[in-house]
This record gives structure tokens, sequence and C-alpha cells, in this order.
């Protein structure tokens, strides 16, 4: 028997080591985790993340798929893959292309096709527009706004110290997202009768940033095959601070369901 591998996939302007205490959860449970950044990303004690911020930007969301694929390649067991916010969007293009046993879907940015303009949603990234056009390097919301619609359900000082390790976003990968109908590599567009692992999508109740209603329009995707579970009081910020517990919770109730085990069985 080997160790189950876990793939977490962070979200906007992250990194992997948003991921740590979620990831420690994970190991005390017996999985073998991978947190990586994307391509461009890192936390701001790692890497000159300003710095770097034009070169981010000019990788699409088909680069951070490809790189994750081949990571997902290197694991001893078709890993369950989790993704947060666009990681949710990117988890779901790599299950797409690799061997998985199951994903996990916590507040996912939306797959081509997938309604977006939630009065909330509008408010947080309108103001990106001429950034998605152009090509040009997303810099974090000012902190005001992350307050209001992104950490709008955490501790002050935890929201505060999420905010204070951010890195540059790429508008190009945004771009794509966004704007999906004239992306002629259909960078955003998920197939997902490829998807055939178990899947298991999670909302916050509170959630500003990809409101409840656009997250169960993702489940709704997947015809029936979907478990979905809302949150309440969480926001975005569910893979941290006072809403972590109750989605690892949730995720151990739908992997004892699947059969999902720590141990992977002939692996």
């Amino acid at each position: 028997m080997a160790q189950q591998d876990v793939l977490l996939i962070h979200g906007t302007w992250g990194h992997g080591a948003e991921w740590d205490d979620f990831a420690a959860e994970l190991e005390t449970r017996g999985y073998r985790v991978h947190a990586p950044s994307w391509l461009g990303h890192g936390h701001p004690k790692e890497i000159d993340i300003w710095g770097t911020a034009e070169e981010v930007t000019k990788l699409g969301l088909l680069d951070y798929v490809n790189a994750l694929c081949e990571l997902a390649g290197t694991m001893d067991t078709p890993p369950v893959i989790f993704g947060h916010s666009v990681g949710g969007l990117l988890a779901q293009l790599v299950a797409a292309r690799v061997p998985h046993r199951g994903i996990v879907l916590l507040a996912p940015a939306p797959a081509a096709g997938i309604f977006a303009l939630y009065p909330s949603q509008v408010l947080l990234w309108g103001g990106f527009l001429p950034r998605w056009v152009l090509g040009r390097p997303m810099y974090p919301v000012k902190k005001a706004t992350w307050d209001k619609y992104v950490g709008n359900a955490m501790p002050q000082q935890l929201s505060d110290e999420f905010y204070g390790n951010l890195c540059a976003e790429s508008g190009r990968a945004y771009r794509e997202m966004v704007f999906w109908m004239f992306d002629r590599k259909r960078a955003s567009r998920v197939d997902f009768d490829k998807i055939t692992g178990d899947v298991l999508v999670v909302a916050g109740s509170e959630d500003k940033c990809c409101v409840p209603t656009m997250v169960k329009a993702t489940a709704k995707r997947y015809r029936g095959r979907a478990d979905y579970v809302e949150l309440p009081g969480s926001d975005h910020l569910m893979i941290g601070g006072p809403f972590m517990p109750a989605v690892l919770a949730e995720f151990d109730r739908w992997a004892h369901t699947k059969g999902i085990s720590s141990q992977s069985v002939g692996a």
C-alpha cells in the first residue's frame, strides 16, 4: 500500500505556502501532500514578486495547467486534486487530462460558459478590465476592497496576514477566463465528461468573490456526479482560519463515503 497523493492548487495572487495549515492537517490523516506555487508565483519572502510581474503576465492558464499536469505525472498514485478559487478551475482542467482519484473544488472560479456577472464580483473585479484586455500584470486590490469582498467574514488579523503575502497575477490568464468566448485556445473550457473521479464542490454562504450561486452552477455541470456543500458563515478564504475545520470535516465525510483513503491499495 502506498500513501495517497494529494495536489493542492492555490488561487489568484497566491502561492503554495497558503496551504501550509491545510496541508499539515491532511498529512496528519496520512496523505502525501504536494502544494506547488504556480509558475512565476511565490511567497514574498522567497521571490521578487513585483520584479517578476511582467514575466508572470506572459503566462496563461494552459502554462499553469501544463506544469501541474507534469507534476501530477510524477506522483506515485493518481492524486486527489484540491483547487481553491481560480485553482478550482485549474484543478478541473488538470483532472480532465491526468488520472486522478477525485477533485475537491473550494469556491471555484467559473469555467467557460458559467455566468459570473454577479454584483459583488463585478465590484471586486471590474476595475481590472483594462489590464485583462491589454494583458498587463494584476496587482492585488486595495486592502479595503479585499476586506469587503474577499476576507469579509475572516478575523481582521488573519485577513491582514493573508493579504500581506499576496503576489502579482497574470492579466492574460484572467483574459482567457473572463473573455472565454474570444479565446481561440479555449483555455478555460472544461471537458466535464473527461473528469472521471469523484467530485466535491464547496461554497461559502458569505463568499462575495465566488458567490454560492455560481459555485453551485459548477457542481451542476457534473449532472448529478458532484456533491455540493455550502458552509454557513464562510467567506472566500476557507482554506485557512476559522472555516478550515469545516472544509476538512466535509472532505473527511465525502472521502469516507467515496472510499477514498490515505492509503492507496496496489499503487
